[in-house]
């Protein structure tokens, strides 16, 4: 179990890594060039090919206080090569855990349903399921009415994280619980096709920023921080990106967006402390503009 600088989750939970690339989201992914750049190491000796990590199944009860945690940072609960034996024991950890709340993220929301209806099991009120929509492309948004069929299945909470956020997506939020939106941030940034293709941010001109929210873009994130209000929907803007998640800060509209899902009973963990956990001191010097 690890603290994270991931500003919406207290701390990530690994209990297998490797993944496949199955969308525009993966194209980037820095999971993959975290492991591929320690391939052989302890850490990674298969680098970003599955790993099973049965030693950390037993972490999430040695956490006494009741935490947010991110289930998987490395992988996808839904990897359709995780054995059913294995995705059971994961199941089962969080089970046995219930003062914790587990983000639960997925881009494959289609194995992790047939897996609950072959086996009859249904979800424990402590996971919070999420899928990934950042691209507008057909395999993207195929992903929203899946999510929806989690509510019947015991989940109490239901998230999208548009992150990276690569166009502006049409969804309908209603029945959604929360949003995450975030530009991309990496090294691949340093590519000026991928930099003007991809990223929310540009290189600053003299006298701004080194990075600055893009105004033709800033409106993708408008369209869902507009669209989460109207649903009803807690709206969480993690960043503009760049270089680093931090490099274009996450002020949208001279304010942050902070939104977790209070609005649904039981939600948070005992005694949780609502609070941004990754305010930024420069915060306010990443805007170059009124606009933003």
């Amino acid at each position: 179990m690890n603290k994270t600088e991931i500003s919406w989750t207290e701390l990530t939970w690994n209990p297998m890594s490797g993944c496949k690339a199955i969308s525009d989201e993966c194209r980037y992914c820095y999971a993959e060039s975290l492991a591929e750049d320690k391939r052989g190491t302890a850490a990674f000796p298969q680098g970003f090919a599955l790993t099973i990590r049965a030693h950390k199944l037993a972490e999430p009860a040695r956490i006494r206080r009741p935490s947010l945690i991110f289930c998987n940072s490395m992988s996808d609960p839904g990897l359709a090569e995780l054995p059913d034996e294995y995705r059971s024991r994961i199941f089962d950890a969080i089970d046995a855990t219930p003062r914790h709340r587990y983000q639960m993220l997925t881009k494959r929301p289609e194995v992790l349903l047939d897996w609950l209806h072959r086996t009859g099991r249904r979800l424990s009120p402590s996971i919070w399921m999420g899928v990934t929509i950042g691209s507008p492309h057909h395999v993207s948004l195929a992903r929203l009415p899946l999510l929806r069929q989690f509510r019947a299945l015991g989940a109490e909470v239901l998230f999208v994280s548009a992150e990276p956020l690569l166009g502006s997506l049409p969804l309908d939020l209603d029945g959604i619980d929360w949003i995450i939106t975030g530009g991309e941030s990496g090294r691949h940034y340093s590519d000026p096709a991928v930099l003007a293709d991809r990223f929310l941010v540009r290189a600053g001109a003299k006298g701004e920023p080194n990075w600055v929210p893009r105004q033709d873009r800033a409106d993708w994130v408008r369209r869902l921080r507009d669209e989460a209000e109207r649903a009803g929907c807690a709206h969480w803007f993690k960043q503009w990106g760049g270089p680093r998640p931090t490099s274009g800060g996450r002020m949208l509209d001279r304010r942050t967006h902070d939104g977790m899902p209070l609005h649904v009973a039981g939600a948070m963990p005992d005694g949780y402390n609502h609070a941004v956990p990754h305010h930024h001191a420069d915060e306010r010097r990443s805007l170059p503009l009124a606009h933003f």
